[in-house]
């Protein structure tokens, strides 16, 4: 997930260094340092949290996959081995516990995508 999310943070970088507000602000004497963070930087921030936001759902559904596979302890072995037992109130339980990770992460990542752009704000 992390060579993912380095990935589409250089391209988004390469993309926003090509744009005409970069060269604006390279032409008004700001530092390369300064161009970057402050100018394109923060409208990359902005796809980022989109792109992790989403990352993090593929990570939960590998969980139960890798728990599984490794036995290693977790909720995924545990929605897994109830699954087998055919102890649905605990597969609803380890379902709805997941859900509401994802839900937390969506609602947490919608947040921080107000407090990065202005534009949404409205």
């Amino acid at each position: 997930a992390l060579a993912y999310i380095a990935r589409m943070t250089r391209s988004f970088m390469l993309d926003q260094l090509n744009q005409e507000y970069v060269l604006t602000a390279r032409v008004k004497g700001l530092s390369e340092r300064a161009v970057i963070w402050n100018h394109a930087f923060r409208n990359v921030l902005v796809q980022l949290i989109t792109i992790i936001g989403l990352t993090y759902a593929s990570l939960l559904e590998g969980s139960v996959l890798t728990e599984t596979i490794f036995a290693w302890p977790g909720i995924g072995q545990y929605i897994t081995t109830s699954l087998f037992n055919a102890d649905m109130n605990a597969v609803i339980g380890g379902t709805v516990v997941v859900g509401i990770c994802f839900v937390g992460v969506n609602v947490f990542s919608d947040i921080l995508y107000r407090i990065v752009d202005p534009r949404s704000r409205g």
